[in-house]
């Protein structure tokens, strides 16, 4: 049994998040980290107004609880170590990770507003060079910037930010996006490996896709892109989140 890389207790593989790096971390450990972070930040914050305004009303902020300039200087230092440790598990997770956002300004910091296909300067989606389903990752050196049209003239024809929105933070599906398009635009079924997070192994399922659809998460911020079909093995109606399929393909007539 595989042991938490944050708390070093044994995982459940129910609900345990294996990472693309070989370690794996509880769901509980992330949301303490990310509830520590928020709960350092929000003191942080309260105590800089506070201090600014000290300096022109003393005898006021004196009887206010300031908190002492080394414990300011503690906070920020455990605060810098709890966002190490988070960034570490957010570049190898099995999807976007929840500081995608930051890492496209980041990433914009560094290298520019450019996009890597026209080099031009202009609106662009933060993408991966690898995507995490062949075994990428969230890291900056495995990210790069493009524009709409050139994202449409080297994956497929289709336009990913038309009626259906493919959002900058699903980026790592766009690939399976295609797939499942052309599948709908066309009538035709798919195949994929597919494991529910309960379960220990991969089930192959061949799927008549009728649309792709963003489900709101039930245990954290954000939304789940899924496609909805009728299921050969179930014969019914499912939907399956694309984060858990593998190895898929649409199966020609």
């Amino acid at each position: 049994m595989p042991y938490c890389t944050v708390c070093k207790i044994e995982t459940d593989y129910e609900y345990d998040i294996a990472l693309s790096n070989g370690e794996y971390v509880h769901y509980s450990c992330i949301i303490m980290l990310q509830m520590r972070q928020q709960e350092i930040e929000s003191v942080l914050r309260t105590q800089k107004p506070q201090l600014i305004l000290s300096i022109f009303v003393p005898t006021e902020i004196a009887q206010q609880d300031v908190i002492p300039k080394a414990d300011i200087e503690d906070l920020r230092t455990k605060l810098a170590k709890l966002k190490s440790v988070l960034t570490k598990i957010y570049d190898h997770l099995p999807s976007w990770p929840p500081d995608w956002d930051e890492r496209k300004r980041q990433f914009i910091r560094q290298n520019g507003l450019v996009c890597s296909g026209c080099g031009k300067e202009q609106d662009v989606y933060l993408l991966h060079d690898i995507p995490i389903f062949e075994g990428g990752t969230n890291e900056l050196d495995n990210l790069t910037l493009i524009c709409a049209e050139c994202y449409r003239d080297t994956y497929h024809e289709g336009d990913i930010f038309g009626d259906f929105t493919l959002k900058p933070s699903q980026s790592e599906f766009s690939e399976q996006v295609a797939e499942i398009q052309s599948a709908l635009d066309n009538h035709q079924k798919i195949q994929f490996k597919y494991k529910k997070p309960s379960a220990k192994r991969w089930m192959r399922r061949v799927v008549l896709p009728e649309r792709l659809l963003n489900i709101p998460n039930n245990r954290e911020s954000g939304e789940t892109l899924c496609v909805e079909g009728f299921c050969d093995l179930r014969q019914a109606t499912r939907v399956f989140a694309l984060e858990r399929m593998q190895a898929l393909e649409v199966i020609e007539d």
